[in-house]
């Protein structure tokens, strides 16, 4: 009831200052009689200072001249201007205007306004807004975790791959490269840290094998002549440069080779049949069968995998969802398996159990609760997946 009050007391005041500016008269007539007179009065004067000797008739004259032609503009400039309305019907003009203003204010308010919030109550976040966590904020306490865990321990080279990682993966790819350069400075001879820098650079200039990611993926093969990232980043580089056919016989080489629970392997063949597709090439024979979602990792040999096709479709689908449940049970003796968790996450996703996905994502998190690297990577496994909640 008080803030009505106050509502209508201040409309009171607005509606007042709008009537007397409008309805207020103008005389403008006394402000020309005003020049006038002070024009006649110069004109008088100029006749005085000649009879004096104090202007010659020349001068005298001139002046006079130019006040007379002052008059004539004065007169012109000041005809009185024609009012839409006439002088008497302006009250009443004014009173309906403010009327019609206090009329819509109190209207505007009572349709929009919150009289039943207090003071300031707009400018407060809501409970739901307050609460909310931006959905990239547990990232970035992981990522400032590991920095301070870095000036801490700068001497660390995992923690320097560690923090790498977590830069290249939140697309901070210049970030990644310095890192994993320290990486490599504490320990030359690790080539996963070498093709680590050199995937940053990779990804830091565009998409584009530069020269110093070269250099890293040569030094890493002369670590470790099996090392996958480079082996895959220098086939790219092939194919960059023009020898396609060269980068997809190295391409399907590291396919092949490559072990069947190897976690970059799905991807690298998604890619790699991508670009036989749009070039127009079947690679299909050249490949070899891609495993079962719920055999990667629980490995069933190539008879069991033959003798799987050769069963009916639901005794097939009872098998794998049999598998899937084993790989769940031996995660739950033993959760510190990150990619025993990916493997689980990708499964249930390929079966259409996301809900089940969702809860492994969860236990999976739950796990490595003091680990936010290993979080971190999960939760963008889990995304890339699609599993609800990641």
């Amino acid at each position: 009831m008080m803030l009505w009050i106050v509502l209508t007391f201040m409309i009171s005041l607005g509606v007042t200052g709008l009537t007397f500016a409008i309805a207020r008269p103008r005389d403008n007539a006394r402000s020309r009689t005003t020049t006038a007179s002070i024009l006649a009065a110069q004109l008088a004067d100029a006749d005085s200072q000649m009879a004096a000797g104090e202007l010659s008739p020349g001068q005298a004259a001139t002046l006079k001249t130019e006040i007379r032609r002052r008059i004539l503009v004065e007169a012109q400039e000041q005809q009185p201007a024609v009012r839409p309305f006439p002088a008497r019907a302006l009250p009443f003009l004014a009173v309906g205007i403010a009327g019609f203003v206090a009329l819509g204010a109190t209207g505007l308010y009572a349709l929009l306004g919150r009289p039943d919030l207090a003071a300031g109550a707009h400018a407060q976040p809501t409970q739901d807004s307050a609460s909310t966590p931006h959905p990239d904020a547990d990232v970035s306490a992981m990522i400032a975790q590991l920095e301070a865990r870095m000036r801490a321990t700068p001497n660390d080279p995992e923690g320097w791959r560690l923090l790498g990682w977590s830069y290249l993966v939140t697309g901070r790819a210049a970030d990644a490269a310095v890192a994993y350069r320290r990486a490599v400075a504490l320990s030359p001879h690790n080539a996963d840290y070498r093709s680590s820098e050199g995937e940053a650079l990779v990804r830091a200039a565009g998409g584009q094998v530069t020269a110093s990611a070269l250099d890293s993926f040569r030094a890493a093969l002369k670590e470790n002549p099996g090392d996958p990232r480079a082996k895959y980043y220098l086939a790219l580089y092939k194919d960059q440069t023009g020898d396609h056919s060269g980068a997809m016989n190295e391409w399907i080489a590291l396919i092949t080779s490559a072990p069947p629970d190897a976690p970059w392997l799905p991807d690298v063949r998604e890619f790699v049949e991508k670009v036989a597709r749009d070039r127009g090439l079947d690679i299909s024979a050249r490949l070899p069968p891609e495993p079962s979602p719920g055999s990667r990792g629980s490995g069933p040999t190539p008879a069991q995998v033959e003798a799987a096709n050769r069963m009916p479709e639901a005794d097939r689908n009872a098998m794998i969802q049999s598998m899937v449940e084993r790989l769940a049970g031996a995660l739950k003796a033993n959760p510190k398996n990150v990619e025993g968790w990916e493997r689980l996450m990708r499964a249930r996703m390929v079966l259409g159990e996301t809900a089940d996905a969702a809860a492994a994502y969860r236990d999976a998190n739950a796990a490595f609760a003091g680990a936010p690297e290993v979080r971190l990577r999960l939760r963008n496994s889990a995304r890339a997946l699609g599993v609800p909640g990641a």
